[in-house]
């Protein structure tokens, strides 16, 4: 294959993913099966699809007649609450708009500390609303104790979005596309050609709904999801196994092997905490022993 002719091919957005792919698979040559992953990749990554982030708030609407009350002031106060979220979802049905979106949303997932969106974090920052909708339906409050609820939730929230910010890895956004890009040449050489399938029939079937592009793309959208979930495990130097259960280490957040259901630190945290009880307990044996020499020395 002329890769001279082929390549610049390659920076059209109206090309097919199955074209690419099957030009991939049917080349020998292992420099020309690098430009055509460097080309793929390359698609991806100038896509107008860019990751964004956003603020977004949890708010409510008080009437006029009820803002003007004491516990109403009070709800006004929360009726909106910001957080910092992110665009996750594309209207674009072009499979590198598609797989940009994928590729933007496991960064925010895995790396990004300012976005979190846990339900329980959640959960918390609408308290003021649900509280409110209960005020409405008839429930008595007091706004000393509506004040105290509202900020005791409030401080839950800001130590919880510390906890699952310690849950994130750290890599920079240059350095996540050099992963990427890593991965979607691994996707490459391990993507099947749909003729290679052993149902091809039933196969085939499925594609009649469906487009090859669609079956690529989600083939692609399915395995970098895996390989981050590998990379994640790699990352905090865990062993990777079906039947391995992980959990997070409640000091620092980093994932860890859970072997038994004692398990709370990992082992760099476990040490921290053996040897700072190893010094108190030494420091309470030194106090204790001068206090007996003192007393001993009193009683002569």
């Amino acid at each position: 294959m002329n890769l001279r002719k082929v390549i610049p091919i390659y920076n059209s957005k109206e090309l097919f993913l199955y074209e690419i792919i099957e030009d991939y698979k049917n080349e020998e040559a292992p420099e020309e099966k690098k430009k055509i992953a460097d080309s793929l990749c390359a698609l991806i990554w100038s896509s107008a699809n860019k990751r964004r982030l956003c603020k977004k708030s949890v708010r409510f609407h008080i009437p006029e007649k009820l803002a003007d009350t004491d516990t109403g002031r009070v709800f006004t106060a929360w009726s909106e609450v910001e957080y910092t979220g992110y665009k996750s979802m594309t209207k674009d049905e072009n499979w590198h708009s598609i797989l940009r979106q994928k590729v933007n949303n496991i960064y925010t997932r895995y790396f990004d500390r300012e976005v979190i969106l846990d339900k329980k974090y959640m959960d918390l920052l609408k308290t003021p609303k649900r509280l409110y909708y209960e005020w409405i339906s008839g429930m008595d409050m007091e706004p000393a104790t509506l004040t105290d609820l509202i900020d005791d939730a409030m401080d839950m929230a800001a130590k919880e979005k510390v906890r699952l910010q310690k849950e994130k890895m750290d890599l920079s956004w240059h350095d996540y596309k050099i992963t990427v890009n890593g991965f979607i040449k691994k996707c490459l050489d391990n993507c099947k050609l749909i003729e290679e399938y052993e149902d091809s029939s039933l196969l085939t079937t499925r594609l009649d709904l469906l487009t090859e592009d669609h079956f690529y793309t989600a083939y692609f959208c399915k395995t970098l999801e895996q390989y981050f979930r590998n990379y994640q495990k790699q990352y905090y130097g865990l062993r990777r196994g079906h039947q391995n259960r992980y959990t997070r280490c409640i000091q620092c957040g980093a994932l860890i092997e859970k072997t038994n259901n004692r398990i709370r630190y990992c082992r760099t945290c476990s040490r921290q905490l053996n040897q700072k009880e190893a010094k108190n307990r030494m420091r309470t044996y030194r106090r204790n022993r001068r206090y007996f020499l003192e007393n001993q020395d009193s009683c002569r």
